[in-house]
């Protein structure tokens, strides 16, 4: 097992976790307020808003259909998962486990507890592009464009100039101003541009020596913004870019609303990939591993350590106190774990919370209502995976519905191979096929008996 591959893959820490949503849920009534019930309990307002602040959804795109699954999903693992309460062996899983789990809801606390609402960082840019001769050098001419272009107090004469001496036909649909882009945000994939842009005096063409051109470019503005004044901002931009086509004989006008819909969706897209960013934990991270000494047993922490006895084997170090194969044991039960699967717990959950327990914010979080909801949606999916898993091996693929399947497809889909040939796969696709079917029948079968009932009236649809 190859541990140091901790340092490679942790900025992929939440590939295989949820991420949470940048912006507040917008309010149609109390986290109280009872959407659903079944025998025993409820689900509330405040348990669906949680799961999809988790999800990194936007909730004002929400479906009443959306909402729907979501409440049947929460029913789903909860009734599930009080299945087993009296099963003594899935309940001692849950006790080798269940650490596990609480430290999954840990990490994704975290994440949303450091999210502050800082605004969205937008840079306006005006640029003309000038491609690169391997015949002559054209940084003489990209230099005299941005000084003529400086001594220009005009826009408009800006705006003709920009057009006529811009290579990219891209850049000339707006006399070269593009689509605002985020600095804040991140990968910034245009930073070769914006980066001299920011040091550059706002108004002022600079030439930038790109690998292919040469940019000559200005910053007409930098606006902070919220993720709710986006939408207006790139309308803004689109009725420009519209009014410029138009004048220009390009294209027929464009509807309000057909600007309106594509400024929402930049803006959608915006708060969406920076919702799904786990940047800021991984800096607090970063910053509690200098803070306290970190270290990583890269030599002698090998996958015959976690077959050992005593667990004596360290795995990582912080202010001088090791933490041993035999602290990671206390939290999984590491007995059917294969060297990848305990290569992902460790790195993925293990290592991280292990340093996130010595932050000052650590009991804060653990104090937050997310994390009372999650360490508990997780430990009842666990469960209902248990239990659904046991009721889908109770079914059996006969040699009877394996010959039928066969002689139905001989021809077609297996070409007339002999049935000893393909016997396993058509069983492999029999028991999916079945899997799938009682899923949904052990879903209907809990629902019956436990009277799950949605309040559907109370659903709204793009509103939590």
């Amino acid at each position: 097992m190859n541990v140091s591959l901790y340092q490679a893959g942790r900025k992929g820490l939440l590939l295989t976790l949820v991420f949470f949503l940048s912006f507040s849920l917008i309010s149609c009534g109390g986290n109280g307020e009872v959407l659903a019930t079944y025998d025993g309990g409820e689900i509330t307002r405040g348990d669906m808003r949680r799961l999809v602040e988790a999800s990194g959804q936007p909730s004002d795109k929400i479906t009443t259909a959306q909402q729907n699954e979501i409440l049947k999903m929460i029913a789903t693992y909860r009734l599930a998962a009080n299945e087993l309460e009296d099963d003594q062996e899935a309940q001692k899983w849950l006790e080798r486990n269940g650490s596990l789990f609480e430290r999954k809801a840990l990490l994704r606390s975290f994440q949303g507890f450091l999210r502050s609402d800082d605004p969205f960082e937008l840079i306006s840019i005006q640029i003309a592009i000038l491609r690169k001769d391997p015949q002559r050098d054209r940084k003489p001419e990209a230099e005299a464009l941005a000084k003529k272009l400086n001594d220009m107090s005009s826009e408009e004469e800006i705006g003709k100039l920009v057009i006529e001496a811009s290579e990219s036909q891209e850049t000339k649909m707006n006399a070269g101003k593009i689509v605002p882009h985020c600095i804040s945000c991140q990968p910034d994939l245009l930073e070769f541009i914006t980066t001299p842009l920011k040091k550059a005096e706002e108004g002022q063409f600079i030439v930038i020596d790109a690998e292919n051109a040469f940019y000559v470019a200005r910053r007409i503005s930098t606006d902070e913004l919220e993720a709710d004044e986006l939408s207006g901002f790139y309308q803004e931009y689109f009725n420009e870019l519209a009014q410029r086509a138009k004048d220009a004989g390009l294209q027929k006008e464009i509807s309000p609303a057909m600007i309106e819909s594509q400024a929402q969706q930049y803006a959608d897209r915006l708060v969406r990939s920076q919702s799904q960013k786990n940047d800021k934990l991984w800096s607090h991270i970063e910053e509690l591993e200098k803070k306290h000494e970190f270290k990583l047993n890269r030599e002698d922490l090998k996958p015959e350590s976690f077959s050992e006895a005593t667990g004596e084997t360290w795995i990582i170090e912080l202010d001088g106190k090791k933490r041993t194969v035999a602290d990671f044991k206390k939290i999984v039960d590491t007995t059917d774990l294969n060297d990848s699967t305990m290569v992902q717990i460790l790195q993925n959950i293990y290592i991280p919370t292990e340093i996130l327990k010595l932050s000052p914010d650590y009991e804060e979080v653990m104090e937050t209502e997310l994390y009372d909801f999650l360490q508990s949606f997780y430990k009842n999916e666990a469960l209902a995976g248990r239990y659904i898993q046991k009721s889908i091996e109770k079914m059996q693929v006969t040699d009877e519905q394996i010959q039928e399947y066969y002689d139905l497809r001989k021809h077609n889909q297996f070409n007339g191979k002999p049935l000893a040939a393909v016997k396993e796969t058509i069983r492999q696709q029999l028991q999916q096929a079945q899997s799938q079917t009682a899923v949904q029948a052990i879903q209907d079968e809990l629902f019956k008996k436990y009277n799950f009932k949605i309040e559907r009236e109370k659903l709204k649809a793009d509103e939590l």
